[in-house]
């Protein structure tokens, strides 16, 4: 494990890294930026380890003193900085890096720091930081992860190689799901779709109980909604307060109207994303192409009124009425 070559995507950013280390060409700091799950801490890991590796190589070795330090957990010169609180506060800086820093590593070519939830440091923090990153020592390096860019003063950005990972492709997070997890292309295509480009995601979801309760039930809901009576779409309404603070249920509704369009127009189950619900699919795509076009963008108007802090009972009641409603003439 942790082995540049296992990485699934991101590939200019990896050939990056690994030309870095066989150059000699080693920055004092890197900000790797991407959402949640998307293998911010893999890549890092993996960097530090081969960047320690004393086989010398583009990959680490797995088997030399330092991989084996590395694959214990227990590598002397490889710090990993977490906030202790909610924000990576001024003393956690002060603590785990300044304090820290001016001893020289114990064994290995560098002593790396990675810097986990880097987005939240403090401001008096980031200045705190500065002046290491601006005269480090010529042993240190700094890998700071982060999923927002912008919370960083221009002062940090400047004396960083900023990395953004980009989120994979649908095709890429099925397959690693396929190989690596042992899931049929139908349940890996379901999984992929809602990972938002993370295999992190994907994995999470995979061991979420909740998550297949909820869309078992949203996609029940979305069968019933044609022949449903209004009261029953108003106690649906009331009911989707419990996922008020989880919008994912937006998503899967998005997602089935997607594929009934795709099933009416293709007849084709081969662009189907749900493939495991693909008999319910072809069975409910009846209505025009258009009708099901407008009904996915109903959602997602909905998902906009939600952003501007509109009431979420009253926004679900009147989508709910509106996706119930067969506007073809």
């Amino acid at each position: 494990m942790h082995s540049f070559s296992d990485i699934y995507g991101n590939a200019l950013l990896l050939r990056h890294l690994q030309q870095a280390v066989a150059g000699g060409r080693v920055s004092h700091a890197y900000l790797l930026t991407g959402s949640a799950g998307s293998g911010k801490r893999l890549i890092a890991d993996t960097f530090a380890k081969t960047l320690q590796c004393e086989a010398g190589g583009t990959e680490p070795c797995g088997h030399c003193r330092s991989c084996s330090a590395f694959n214990s957990g227990n590598h002397p010169d490889i710090v990993y900085v977490r906030p202790t609180k909610k924000t990576l506060g001024v003393d956690d800086v002060r603590e785990q890096i300044l304090e820290d820093v001016s001893l020289k590593q114990y064994r290995y070519r560098y002593k790396i720091y990675i810097v986990e939830q880097a987005d939240t440091m403090t401001v008096q923090a980031q200045n705190a930081l500065l002046k290491t990153l601006e005269e480090p020592p010529a042993y240190a390096v700094f890998l700071l992860l982060a999923e927002n860019q912008t919370a960083f003063l221009p002062t940090i950005l400047s004396r960083t190689v900023l990395l953004h990972i980009r989120p994979l492709p649908d095709t890429m997070v099925a397959d690693y799901l396929e190989k690596k997890k042992g899931l049929s292309p139908a349940e890996s295509a379901v999984y992929a779709a809602y990972a938002q480009g993370s295999i992190g995601q994907a994995l999470d979801l995979l061991e979420d109980e909740s998550f297949q309760q909820m869309r078992q039930e949203i996609l029940e809901k979305l069968m019933a909604l044609p022949q449903a009576k209004k009261g029953e779409v108003f106690l649906w309404a009331k009911d989707l307060e419990k996922y008020k603070d989880d919008l994912r249920f937006l998503d899967m509704m998005q997602l089935w109207y997607r594929d009934l369009l795709y099933a009416k127009r293709l007849r084709s189950e081969k662009d189907l994303i749900q493939k495991d619900k693909k008999a319910e699919i072809f069975k409910s795509a009846v209505e025009s192409e258009g009708e099901l076009a407008r009904k996915a963008a109903l959602i997602q108007r909905a998902r906009v009124q939600l952003a501007r802090n509109a009431n979420f009972r009253l926004t679900m009641e009147v989508m709910l009425l509106q996706l119930k409603e067969n506007q073809t003439v």
